[in-house]
This record gives C-alpha cells, structure tokens and sequence, in this order.
C-alpha cells in the first residue's frame, strides 16, 4: 500500500492470549479517508484488532502500517492515531475547553496554538457554548461529542472507535450517527469504527469487516454484505433470515420440512444431493390470502404473531411445523390478522444456498436453521 497519509494496512496480523486465538492470520488494508467498521459478534477479535492499532497491544506476529509506516514496535503516543472508547474519561473537575486541550498541553504546544485548536475541536462537534460546562453538566450526547473534539484535537491521521455510541439510548444513538458520518466526510479523516451493531455498521460505513473467530468472513460496502453475503454467518448476522436445512437439487433445495426451493442466485456452488442451507430474508416474503398462481417459491401457513415497528409489521408464520419471519409495510392492503391462513410466496433470485457445512455456525451465533 502506498505511504498515503491516513492509510492503514494489516498483514498477517495474529493475536494470542494463552492457547486462545484473538485475532488469526488477518490481512486488511484501509484507505485514507475510509470509514470502515469492524463489525462481528463479542468475542470475535474486532476490539483486539482495534487496541493493535492504537498500541495498546502488540501483535504475535505479522505486520501493521499506519501512513506507510511499521509501527507494531512503536508505543501507541508516537502514532498518528487517536481513539475514541464508549466509555468518555473525561476529566470530571475540567471544563471542556480544559479537556480537549489536556493532551496539547501534556505535548507542550504553545498556549495561542491550543487556543486555535481547541476553538476548532469545539465547532467541529458543535460544542463551543458549551466550553466552561463540566461533564456533570452535560447529556451523554454532549459528552461524546467532547470526546471526539479531544481526540481530533491533536489532527490525527487515523481516528479509533471503539464501541462509542454504546452507553447512549436509541434516538440519541441515531443522532450520533449520523453526525459522525458528516463529520468523518468533512474532515477527510480515516475511521476504523468497532460494533456489534449492524445498524450502526450499515448505516455509517463506506466498508464493513463483519468478522468471526478472528478472521474476516467478508469485507464489502454495506449494500454488498447486506445482498451478496459471503457465508451463512453473514447472511444471519447482517440482517434476518429465515433458514433451512436440506439437500440440494438441480433447482435449488429441497428442505428437510418439504419445502422446496427454486434458487437463481446460489452463494455456493453446492452440488446436487449435498445438505444445503437455504435462507430468504423476511422482507422478501410477500404475504397473501389467495393461493399463488404463478410464485416461483410458496408456503401455506397461518398467522401465530403479528408485532409493530412503526412503519413495519413483524408477522410469525407457522408453517411445515416451523416459524417463518415476514416483514410486510404497514401500508400494505389487505392486513392479515392473527389466526389467518396465508400464502408466503417468494422470488427465486430472493433465495440465499449455502453449503450445510455451515449451519453448526449459523446456529451457534443463536440464528435458527
């Protein structure tokens, strides 16, 4: 990779604590100027991978570059990298003005230059009312933002999260993210971003790492994850499905319920009689009263749940002795009530067929197959 400021490059990266491996074998390079996520359930390496970054640990074996530069034997304040926890340690008997200019300080920069960049930090985040208020005087919102001037403060080349927006309640959360992402655009900065929250990933990243084990199943921007997963890990992780064990056919999959598949766009090349897992995301699912004449993929059921998410209803679908998810707008006309018989129908190119090797590790990560 080429020595671009804000660059960052993983190669061969492994991890160990004890007989446990965090991170494996990971290869990864990061744009200048990207806003990747690492995304993955706990425990598998995403934090790890972000503390080898910042120097507070040190990798096993392998290399890391930051801006061109080795950097796995340099300590983590000779880096030109910066990181931004859930938790805010922010000094409580400090204003914010006096927090974002702590590390100036320690790092003897000129009084006048610490006010320019204080001053800057503060606009950045929008919090220059707000420079003579302590932390207990603050939201979590506002104190998050004093986090991030803090760590923008000293012009980083490579800005860490780790889990930041974590501690603060939903709306707030929504909020926060989108901020980020406008600050991350305007400021031309790098973002390496840890979550186990695939909505924050989705809806922030330029690319996700979805990561697993201590290695990464896929990397791609947002969309490609979301409709080509890689692996059945990442088809349950991001997003819902519903799933199904079976064997393959020369159409698509015959499940071990009865139900068959007709498939256009297999994920593997699974050959025919091999067990085979089959997903369709429940927005994929079209719900009806009559039976279909020409539906390519369908099922009889009847309504056991029916939940409400604003603009969306959940409906379960009990179904071959097994419960569908379908998500349908609320908008939608007739609305099946609960104790209907319907018809789930779906479009080949909506099946997901991967091989059943994979489903131990599906269902593993609590995904039902």
């Amino acid at each position: 990779m080429a020595s671009e400021r804000g660059s960052v490059e993983l190669v061969n990266v492994t991890k160990r604590f004890g007989d446990m491996v965090a991170v494996d074998s990971m290869n990864l390079s990061i744009k200048h100027g990207e806003f990747l996520s690492l995304l993955g359930p706990s425990g598998c390496g995403k934090t790890t991978t972000l503390r080898m970054l910042a120097g507070f640990e040190q990798p096993d074996a392998g290399h890391i570059r930051i801006n061109g530069l080795e950097v796995q034997n340099i300590p983590s304040y000779k880096r030109e990298v910066n990181t931004v926890f859930q938790h805010y340690a922010l000094f409580p008997h400090m204003t914010v003005a006096e927090n974002v200019a702590y590390g100036l300080k320690q790092a003897g920069t000129a009084k006048s230059e610490i006010a320019t960049r204080v001053a800057e930090a503060l606009d950045m985040v929008q919090m220059t009312k707000l420079a003579d208020r302590h932390p207990r005087q603050m939201s979590g919102g506002q104190q998050q933002r004093v986090a991030v001037a803090r760590a923008l403060v000293n012009r980083p080349s490579v800005l860490l999260l780790d889990e930041p927006l974590g501690a603060l309640d939903r709306k707030l959360r929504e909020e926060m993210q989108i901020e980020l992402k406008l600050l991350q655009s305007r400021l031309g900065i790098t973002f390496v971003f840890v979550t186990h929250d695939q909505e924050e990933a989705m809806s922030m990243s330029d690319r996700i790492a979805i990561m697993l084990d201590g290695h990464i199943e896929q990397l791609g921007d947002p969309e490609t994850v979301y409709e080509h997963p890689a692996t059945a890990f990442v088809a349950g992780f991001v997003g819902r499905n519903n799933f199904w064990t079976g064997v393959a056919t020369e159409d698509g999959a015959l499940a071990d319920d009865g139900t068959i598949f007709v498939a256009s766009r297999p994920e593997e090349d699974v050959p025919n009689g091999e067990d085979t897992l089959s997903a369709v995301r429940p927005e994929c699912i079209s719900l009806s009263h009559d039976q279909p004449t020409r539906a390519e993929n369908s099922v009889r059921g009847r309504i056991s749940g029916i939940s409400h998410f604003g603009d969306v209803l959940q409906y379960v679908v009990t179904a071959g002795g097994r419960d569908l998810l379908v998500l349908c707008p609320r908008s939608m006309q007739p609305r099946p009530a609960l104790g209907d018989d319907v018809w789930c129908t779906w479009a080949a190119e909506e099946v997901y067929l991967f091989s059943a090797r994979q489903a131990g590790v599906v269902m593993a990560e609590g995904v039902d197959a």
